[in-house]
């Protein structure tokens, strides 16, 4: 699996902002929906489609999403509000 492929798919803010609803989707064409109005750089829905489906990639296997989470927090250009987010879903998801 190419984690940094797919993570540049999702988009690393996206991906934060939007983690726990992908992680939770039970209806791709709602929340493909809602990333479509909510993002003004979007245009289809079909992208939409495979954003989440590129982050349920992910988020579904453990090392795949510690890695995700590890190219967002050296990412040189994410604001410290999407770095700080990251760090707070890397520590609720990984605490054991």
């Amino acid at each position: 699996m190419d984690v940094e492929r797919l993570l540049n798919s999702v988009g690393k803010e996206i991906f934060v902002n939007y983690f726990y609803e992908f992680k939770n989707c039970t209806n791709e064409g709602v929340l493909a929906q809602k990333l479509l109005n909510e993002n003004p750089k979007a245009s289809a829905l079909s992208g939409q489609i495979t954003r989440i489906n590129c982050a349920k990639r992910i988020i579904s296997d453990e090392n795949a999403l510690k890695q995700a989470l590890n190219l967002i927090l050296i990412s040189k250009r994410l604001s410290y509000g999407i770095i700080k987010k990251a760090k707070e879903i890397k520590k609720a998801e990984f605490s054991t």
